[in-house]
């Protein structure tokens, strides 16, 4: 379902059961797979791939890896951008979820089952393992990386390359490898 004002461009996949809102503009080449829903006034920029299924693999005993399977898709809310090149995984049993308002700079993967709270911003080359949840307003800093099943709470600022190993406190300002809290947003030393 496409709905009005809606912009398409060259060589764009779209699945069934894919449902766009007004006034989205999905440019050139971009892949959208089943069962995927887009919000009102969202921008998807080239190539990004939007419910392809995740690295998802288990064990058998003798260490042979098996492909867990993704049945869920991706839900993505109103006036959300989404940059060149990114890859937004579809759940495993349960949606990959992008609120509202969110920006998604260039090359930033989003794995399977993931949830990114309002107005936040993920910067170019950032990378949310699977699971993990990330609350409103914050700043996912160029190249960080996150843990899979971690928590980052509401106003959290984690700087770049950061790799994030541990659920966040909110209003934590992080940084480092493994990234440690350098504030609080109140200007308390952790």
């Amino acid at each position: 379902k496409i709905g009005k004002d809606v912009v398409i461009g060259n060589n764009c996949t779209i699945g069934r059961n894919v449902k766009i809102g007004d006034h989205t503009e999905i440019r050139n080449n971009v892949v959208i797979t089943d069962g995927v829903k887009i919000g009102k006034y969202c921008l998807i920029r080239s190539n990004a791939v939007i419910g392809e299924e995740g690295f998802g693999f288990e064990n058998e005993k003798d260490g042979t890896p098996i492909r867990i399977p993704h049945l869920g898709s991706v839900e993505i809310d109103d006036f959300v951008e989404i940059g060149n090149f990114t890859a937004i995984a579809r759940g495993t049993l349960k949606n990959t979820i992008i609120h509202s308002h969110v920006k998604i700079d260039n090359l930033v993967h989003i794995a399977h089952n993931c949830i990114i709270g309002e107005n936040t911003m993920i910067i170019a080359c950032a990378e949310v393992s699977g699971s993990a949840t990330v609350g409103k307003n914050c700043w996912l800093g160029v190249g960080c990386a996150t843990m899979q099943k971690i928590k980052i709470g509401n106003n959290c600022l984690i700087g770049i390359g950061s790799v994030v190993l541990k659920d966040v406190p909110p209003g934590a300002v992080m940084a480092g490898n493994p990234a440690r809290i350098l504030k609080m947003k109140d200007n308390h030393l952790k």
